[in-house]
């Protein structure tokens, strides 16, 4: 990708992320509370896809971490089994309850490349709702778009940064704090 179209990618992910959340914030008022208080969230637009016995999921995001001056971009990538059927769009919102939990979220892989994982359950009908992380100092919201699902699977997700959108000579171009 050019500059250019780094910089309208990571304007249309802050964008969205502006969306999601208040979208779930509408959903439910009380998590704004959650949210002010926590020292970081992320928010990411993802495409659930359930055909029977399997789960596939991918989307990109923002994290924000009171910690730092700019937000990290990211994907998203899950997999997953359970009985299910459906196909949906919809914001996920992670919400860290500590420092810790997002440093976890964001281990160093192998090659560099900075990412976590979350394994996680998800117990679902209709367009939204609350996935069950196994890591109790993470919450995670879902806000349906459109689609429909029907769903009781577990799997992981995998949550890589983007190493393109977070170059250090096109991220100086973002307000520090967009949230």
């Amino acid at each position: 990708m050019t500059e250019q179209e780094i910089l309208q990618k990571r304007q249309a992910t802050l964008a969205m992320s502006k969306t999601g959340l208040a979208a779930l914030i509408k959903q439910n008022p009380a998590i704004q509370k959650e949210i002010e208080a926590a020292p970081g969230y992320a928010v990411f637009d993802t495409t659930n896809v359930n055909v029977v016995l399997l789960v596939l999921a991918r989307g990109e995001g923002v994290l924000f971490d009171k910690r730092r001056p700019t937000p990290v971009f990211m994907e998203a990538m899950k997999t997953g089994e359970g009985v299910g059927a459906g196909y949906q769009q919809q914001y996920q919102v992670i919400i860290f309850k500590n420092t810790d939990a997002i440093d976890q979220f964001l281990l160093t892989s192998i090659d560099g490349q900075r990412g976590g994982m979350d394994v996680d359950a998800n117990f679902s009908a209709g367009s939204g709702g609350t996935v069950r992380s196994f890591n109790p100092y993470i919450s995670i919201y879902t806000v349906g778009l459109s689609g429909y699902d029907l769903q009781a699977n577990y799997g992981g997700t995998l949550y890589l940064v983007d190493k393109q959108l977070n170059d250090v000579k096109t991220l100086n171009s973002l307000p520090s704090k967009s949230q």
